[in-house]
């Protein structure tokens, strides 16, 4: 059924939008007269910025997507109820009012992955994401309860600088089910089957999702930092339960033939990632992740529709096998100079990554047969990409705070850097060698976030 053009403007899509853009307005110009004194004030303004920028890009892609909706209206108003929840608990500094908001998040993010009504897979998507949600919210509602308790305020600004005196099972406590809350909004392992079920919702729902929802338990982590690092344990399981997220994401990336659950693969992987840098102490690094890949990630959502019927014009760049390993052989001895000189930190693992990751399409691009023109375009872009990002990283530290002190000695963090390494260089000699993964891996990772089929009576 199609809407008229008078019936698709009596949607509430066109005052959202421009709600969303006015917000992100004010937004900036709030940033930008110098009102910004705090880190705490610097990362709800930073992922703000992100959020209302994304929702107002989004909304303004849903009046045209949605147009033919017959439920289009429910979609704006859950939309717009979504990324004002998203904002509550960005900018509040009591824990009542942010537990209800992340809730509230949760429960409006549910009901847009399952928005297609009378469709069984989206339903039992839904059903999966409140199930994590719940679990999610349930420990971060324990958390902020022993928080709270212990420290006889309900004001996170009076909390965090006092959390040290706290019991020492307490704030082990708290901070554990922190980590579990953001693992589960991160769609992080155990949790990530929500969000690989989560194709059924709308184009628009999943660029939001991906660019800005998931991040949410980084800003979490970031949030309640003094609370991790006096928890070294609850650091620890975030820096594992990262790692592991980030080689299963890149396993899933993988396999998945489409392109949704291709790219929720890689949102897992660098989920995982995130968290990992938020259990190193790397809050800059996390933060600046969370912004970078929250733009990338809406821009392919939105563009993926268009990628059905759409042939290469040449065949892909790849890596070889012998590139490869000569790059992780330079990331592992760059890491070595550096902590033989004592200058080792909380970033070191992720720049180094980050290192390896433009040498590797720095190498495969000049490797290609391209005019020399085109190779001086590619180098020049890549100056650039480095210094934006550099400048992204130095905002971000501002934002974000001073980074946590390394929890692990220098031998530890280079084997969880060879750990990367050595996952990155296998995925680049199979994709290099053609060579399909080994079938019971490849059958888990192909069925990674698989809905159960539908009950005879709902079978069509």
């Amino acid at each position: 059924m199609q809407f008229s053009g008078a019936e698709a403007t009596r949607t509430p899509g066109i005052p959202i939008a421009g709600i969303f853009f006015a917000g992100l307005s004010a937004l900036i110009v709030w940033a930008l007269s110098g009102r910004v004194a705090t880190p705490a004030a610097g990362l709800a303004t930073a992922i703000g910025l992100l959020t209302l920028f994304v929702a107002a890009i989004v909304a303004t892609f849903s009046l045209r997507y949605m147009r033919a909706d017959r439920q289009s209206s429910r979609f704006f108003v859950r939309l717009g109820l979504l990324v004002t929840s998203v904002l509550g608990f960005l900018f509040t500094d009591n824990l009542i009012a942010l537990g209800a908001a992340w809730c509230a998040s949760g429960w409006l993010l549910a009901g847009l992955i399952g928005h297609a009504d009378g469709w069984y897979e989206a339903s039992a998507a839904a059903a999966r994401a409140r199930r994590a949600f719940l679990i999610g919210d349930a420990v971060l509602l324990a958390a902020l309860g022993i928080l709270g308790w212990q420290s006889g305020s309900m004001q996170v600004g009076v909390i965090l600088p006092g959390v040290a005196q706290l019991p020492f099972f307490a704030i082990n406590a708290a901070a554990l089910l922190l980590v579990i809350a953001a693992a589960a909004r991160c769609a992080v392992p155990p949790f990530s089957g929500w969000l690989l079920s989560s194709m059924t919702a709308p184009t628009p729902v999943s660029a939001l999702m991906h660019a800005g929802l998931v991040n949410a338990g980084g800003f979490l982590l970031i949030r309640f930092a003094p609370v991790l690092e006096a928890a070294p344990f609850a650091r620890a399981v975030a820096m594992l339960l990262g790692l592991f997220g980030a080689i299963f994401g890149v396993g899933i990336m993988m396999v998945r033939p489409d392109i949704k659950r291709s790219l929720a693969g890689s949102t897992v992987s660098q989920m995982g990632f995130m968290i990992m840098s938020c259990g190193l102490g790397a809050y800059a690094a996390a933060l600046w992740h969370i912004i970078a890949h929250g733009l990338f990630k809406a821009w392919l959502f939105l563009g993926s529709g268009s990628a059905i019927g759409i042939k290469a014009r040449r065949p892909a760049v790849v890596l070889s096998g012998r590139a490869s390993l000569l790059i992780a052989a330079a990331t592992l001895g760059a890491a070595l100079s550096v902590v033989s000189i004592g200058k080792g930190n909380a970033n070191l693992i992720p720049l180094l990554l980050a290192f390896a990751t433009a040498s590797a399409t720095l190498v495969a691009w000049l490797g290609a047969k391209m005019p020399m023109r085109a190779r001086v375009t590619l180098l020049l872009a890549l100056i650039a990409l480095v210094a934006f990002h550099s400048g992204g990283l130095s905002l971000a530290g501002v934002a974000a705070g001073r980074d946590a002190a390394l929890i692990a000695p220098d031998w530890a963090m280079l084997i969880l850097l060879v750990v990367f390494l050595g996952a990155w260089t296998l995925q680049q000699h199979y994709v290099a060698a053609q060579r399909p993964v080994p079938l019971p891996l490849y059958v888990q990772l192909l069925n990674a976030g698989r809905l159960l089929a539908a009950p005879p009576g709902e079978q069509k």
